[in-house]
């Protein structure tokens, strides 16, 4: 039987059609990128939904490309289903590359770009907890993706509480929020630490799509001239079978050694619960809870001199004063500046918009360390300019107002 143009066009089109489904089905999606242990150390994350021959990332040089071997897991959730794929490189800091993730058999990704955060160099940051991009959280993400691009943001901290949540409605609200994040996430290393909103089926969901150092629930590691470390506060609360072996990591990490300490003069540590805070609404949080955290680290916070610990968990925005067992320990000479603080400052950053409204501060007989605070949406930036210099700003959403802002120098 003779077939005629019209079929034949109509059987081209099939196949191209059977041939896009098949690709998309196998098309990198998700992206991000986290950062290790070590400065340049770079960890690409992304989700196939089926199993690819290889996974690969490669990077751009000169004319070709530099290929990097990874591996995969799999992520189910009733019928939805994934293959999580993840690639480790060492990299060189401040410097930009170009790279595609896939599969040399299926096809790569197009063209993304990525700016290894700088070592021992002035570095800028975003800072934000308890944040849904699919609710009231959609603006703030929105001028966070302009802050990234405007201050030149080398990597973004979310403490806590993802999504609202990861695991809902079979996790795909998970992945809507992984797709929302993702162009900024594939430039801009993203780094977290669980939440009480990310405890569903023992952590699933953050176990599997996130690439943190060290066992993902605790780690270390360096921007600029900051070290950051990353701490489960859950732990402290509920799960304190984790207590032994991150206490003693949280104490290896605060006790420096000079050389560490020269490098990374600024040391900040970051969880999901506050230690210090005012709010009728959470008031186990600010009381009892936050006694317990103050119990375990605060005493090793001073010690070791830590300059900022950050949190959210409270859906708003607030900020002391250098406080050491609820008494403030310096104050601020000019304005809001403080020079040499003797202790750490706490500031909390749940406010740029969860599932709900953000909760009143209470301001009535508020403590003597309670120095500034915000009820509406908004998010952090903090510039480490150089070894003796900090910046600290709060942001209002949609006007992008400054409603805060204080300086440390040391």
């Amino acid at each position: 039987m003779l077939v005629g143009p019209a079929i034949i066009m109509k059987l081209v089109v099939a196949v191209i059609v059977i041939a896009s489904i098949v690709a998309s089905s196998d098309s990198p999606v998700q992206v991000h990128v986290a950062l290790g242990s070590n400065p340049g150390t770079i960890t690409f994350t992304w989700n196939t939904r089926y199993t690819t021959p290889t996974t690969y990332v490669r990077i751009a040089s000169g004319s070709s490309w530099l290929y990097y071997q990874g591996t995969f897991r799999s992520f189910k959730d009733s019928s939805n289903s994934w293959i999580i794929h993840s690639v480790t490189v060492q990299l060189n800091p401040d410097t930009r590359y170009q790279y595609q993730v896939g599969c040399q058999v299926n096809g790569f990704s197009s063209s993304l770009s990525l700016l290894v955060p700088s070592d021992q160099a002035p570095a800028n940051f975003l800072l934000f907890g308890d944040l849904s991009t699919a609710q009231d959280g959609a603006d703030s993400w929105t001028d966070m993706n302009d802050n990234a691009k405007d201050y030149l943001i080398q990597a973004m901290i979310h403490v806590g509480d993802l999504a609202y949540d990861l695991s809902s409605k079979s996790s795909t609200v998970g992945d809507d929020f992984m797709a929302t994040i993702q162009p900024t996430a594939h430039y801009v290393p993203y780094m977290i630490c669980a939440g009480n909103h990310e405890a569903s089926d023992n952590y699933y969901n953050y176990l599997q799509r996130f690439d943190m150092p060290n066992n993902k629930f605790y780690y270390t590691f360096t921007i600029g001239y900051v070290r950051f470390l990353a701490i489960h506060t859950e732990a402290f609360l509920s799960e304190t079978d984790m207590l032994p072996t991150m206490m003693s990591y949280i104490k290896s990490v605060l006790n420096r050694n000079d050389e560490d300490k020269a490098a990374y003069p600024w040391l900040i540590v970051f969880g999901h619960r506050p230690m210090y805070c005012s709010s009728k609404a959470k008031a186990d949080a600010c009381g009892p809870e936050a006694d317990v955290l103050k119990q375990y680290l605060e005493p090793l916070f001073t010690i070791y001199g830590v300059d900022l610990y950050i949190n959210g968990h409270v859906h708003n925005y607030q900020r002391t004063a250098p406080v050491y067992q609820g008494i403030v320990t310096s104050g601020s000479a000019y304005g809001d500046v403080y020079m040499y603080p003797k202790s750490p400052i706490y500031i909390t950053t749940g406010g740029p918009g969860s599932d709900d409204t953000n909760s009143k501060i209470d301001w009535t007989d508020a403590p003597d360390w309670l120095i500034a605070g915000e009820e509406d949406f908004t998010f952090s930036i903090l510039n480490v300019y150089n070894q003796t210099h900090l910046y600290w700003e709060q942001q209002k959403t949609k006007n992008n107002k400054i409603t805060d802002a204080f300086w440390v120098v040391k």
